[in-house]
């Protein structure tokens, strides 16, 4: 079968209109058709473009080929550390933004008053950050060395316990713990940096500063002695006042202090019993009791408890206790039989006389007086004035009952609807 050839236009030439240009033969219009040159006119008119000659198009390649052999030189990525923070930026935009923030100077000024462990540590306190540049990176990492072996800081101390770690270890763990926390001064605050003169003088900056009030200072006899185990539980034992252990654990200090400021948690944790019993060696609550007349040294509680045992008897089935208020307490042992429930035994007249009733109408004789029309009445003896129609009146209100209850339970309609198919 033969091929079909293409028909050949009248003027003898094949024309390409996104390149304005003409072919002798079919074959080289199709092999322009594939060429980068064609393409690259045929998105210049999308775009409304004149096209380009070939020599124009061949000068853009070799300038665009040229341009991707030679690789541009990539410029150095910054790398900026602030100290006082212990982050590091990426980008010198970052890196200002954090030196302008009010948590950096915060951090800052907590570092410059720490006391300086090395040269390396005290420059960064005192600026707060340093650059990190591909020239002095190996001056930095000597002097980094340098530090390391000279001081090496110490990491804190987890304090948690597991079920596999023996008394001893416990105990060591406790005591390194001890040894590495610094105990806070009496004219620290508890909650801040701020060092005060005298011991008033913090308690009044805990007020007004923190909003720090001690529970029933009326009742406090060693205020001293207070805020020095609040200061070593926070120093020491890293512990939240108000959270009291509870919380997440914090294994320094500052992020204690970090943690009640932020929380709004300087306040002590009183509300509880175990947390009230923890501070009970520092209040003396003799003077709230109730003062009983003469010198003679009486004991309450066994007052109270004679008065209470005097009053308390036991119950009549010998193994439960009636106290006073007329409330029965009985063993757990018997749980079982006290949680049954019987019935009691009716003893009303009319209960009674319901069930000899029901008992009667069970009996041939009174189906044999049914039939015969004969109705019986319960009276009070006085028969002269008892209608016929009493002895019908139970039963009727019975059966009314029933007919009112089956219809609401029914849903039977009291009213016509048509009915819909």
């Amino acid at each position: 079968m033969k091929q079909m050839e293409a028909p050949k236009p009248s003027s003898g030439l094949y024309t390409c209109l996104a390149c304005q240009v003409a072919f002798e033969s079919g074959e080289g219009q199709r092999i322009h058709y594939r060429s980068d040159w064609h393409r690259y006119n045929l998105k210049r008119k999308v775009a409304d473009l004149p096209p380009v000659t070939s020599d124009q198009f061949q000068k853009k390649a070799h300038a665009v080929s040229k341009s991707t052999k030679e690789p541009e030189k990539e410029p150095e990525a910054f790398k900026g550390h602030c100290g006082a923070c212990k982050k590091t930026f990426a980008s010198q935009n970052s890196y200002d933004s954090h030196m302008r923030s009010k948590k950096h100077k915060e951090n800052a000024a907590k570092a410059a008053q720490r006391p300086a462990k090395s040269n390396n540590n005290a420059e960064s306190a005192d600026k707060g950050s340093s650059l990190t540049n591909p020239d002095d990176a190996a001056e930095k990492e000597a002097q980094t060395s340098t530090t390391a072996n000279a001081a090496p800081e110490a990491k804190p101390l987890s304090m948690t316990f597991t079920e596999d770690m023996t008394e001893e270890e416990i105990n060591a763990k406790i005591d390194e713990k001890i040894s590495q926390s610094r105990r806070l001064e009496e004219t620290e605050c508890l909650f801040c940096n701020h060092n005060a003169d005298t011991f008033d003088e913090v308690m009044q900056h805990m007020t007004i500063k923190h909003s720090f009030f001690i529970p029933d200072i009326e009742y406090l006899v060693d205020l001293k002695g207070l805020i020095k185990y609040l200061g070593e539980k926070i120093s020491i034992g890293n512990v939240c006042l108000y959270c009291n252990g509870k919380g997440r654990e914090m294994r320094s200090l500052d992020a204690v202090r970090k943690h009640m400021i932020d929380k709004g948690h300087c306040m002590i944790a009183y509300e509880n019993d175990d947390d009230a019993m923890e501070l009970v060696d520092f209040y003396d609550f003799s003077s709230s009791y109730a003062q009983l007349e003469g010198d003679e040294d009486v004991d309450i509680d066994a007052e109270l408890a004679a008065d209470m045992v005097g009053r308390i008897r036991l119950a009549d089935d010998d193994l439960s206790l009636v106290l006073p208020s007329g409330a029965v307490i009985g063993h757990r042992s018997m749980k079982r039989y006290y949680d049954q429930s019987f019935k009691p035994e009716e003893t009303r007249d009319s209960v009674l006389i319901n069930k000899l009733i029901g008992h009667y109408t069970e009996m041939p004789e009174y189906q044999t007086a049914k039939n015969s029309n004969r109705r019986l009445a319960i009276t009070d003896g006085n028969v002269g004035r008892v209608r016929q129609t009493e002895a019908f009146k139970d039963s009727r209100v019975h059966h009314e009952y029933q007919t009112r209850v089956g219809i609401q339970s029914n849903k039977l309609q009291k009213y016509f609807r048509i009915q819909i198919i």
